[in-house]
């Protein structure tokens, strides 16, 4: 099969446009979100099983117990949430829901996803799903953190990024495993879990070095389809931007802006707009 691949402008030029902000915030809960509203405290495969009749038995959980089901509150309404025990159960229960016949191992730098369910009895029905590792693979003392306040601050950093996706396909109506989208969602998730949004953290869970001379983590998968010899000057412009988004959302934090705002001040913006 064929790859199509874009250059480093028309990639970087790439940017929502905002419709005009509902009436009403949060949005509805979509209709399958009234078929969730029971899981909570319930045993995660069984309910899976009985609810949507899903093969639970073909795949193996290292730590079933640790599964839990929780209804999130979004701006685009509620949407479930499976929280996994570690990256093993991550990618079994990614398997279950989309209807996989085998296992497929995720790279252990994603650790969440926000997906459109593809199992037959969860056709049409978005879930999160989460791990319990540290974010993006970064170690604890990269960030001069210890292991448990890592983990902890990993976990609400990871719900808020993913809880931020979803709303962006509902209220902007898209959702890309692109730079500008994991920077608005980073932002939403380090706003959770630090209170703040640094440019330097933000290199470390997107794998930059030297300015952007090199990349080795998250970034590089987003660039997957950008022509190989430009992804550097993606790396470089992803780089400079993001002090400026830095300074961005200090201001728009010190103004006591909404949440919708901040969402709606980086994805307003494509990256080379966000640097120039």
């Amino acid at each position: 099969m064929r790859v199509s691949f874009h250059t480093a402008e028309e990639y970087l030029s790439y940017r929502y446009t905002i419709p005009p902000k509902p009436a009403l915030l949060p949005l509805p809960d979509e209709p399958f979100v009234s078929l969730w509203k029971e899981a909570e405290g319930k045993d995660v495969l069984h309910f899976l099983s009985s609810t949507f009749a899903l093969p639970t038995e073909r795949f193996p959980f290292k730590k079933p117990e640790a599964l839990k089901i929780h209804l999130v509150p979004t701006a685009g309404g509620q949407i479930p949430v499976i929280s996994t025990g570690c990256h093993d159960d991550l990618c079994s229960m990614e398997a279950l829901v989309n209807g996989h016949p085998d296992i497929e191992e995720l790279p252990l730098t994603v650790n969440a996803l926000t997906i459109e369910a593809k199992a037959t009895g969860l056709l049409h029905h978005r879930v999160i799903l989460l791990g319990n590792d540290p974010y993006s693979n970064v170690p604890a003392s990269a960030l001069g953190l210890d292991e448990d306040d890592w983990l902890s601050r990993s976990a609400a950093l990871r719900r808020a990024h993913e809880c931020a996706h979803y709303e962006t396909l509902r209220l902007f109506g898209g959702m890309k495993n692109h730079a500008l989208d994991e920077i608005a969602a980073d932002t939403m998730g380090q706003l959770a879990a630090f209170g703040n949004f640094s440019a330097q953290r933000q290199r470390l869970f997107f794998g930059l070095e030297g300015g952007g001379k090199t990349c080795t983590g998250r970034l590089t998968f987003y660039c997957r389809k950008v022509i190989p010899w430009e992804r550097t000057e993606v790396y470089q412009t992803v780089d400079r931007a993001l002090d400026i988004i830095e300074a961005k959302v200090a201001a728009l934090c010190k103004e006591k802006a909404t949440h919708y705002k901040i969402l709606t001040t980086i994805l307003n913006k494509s990256i080379i707009e966000l640097w120039e």
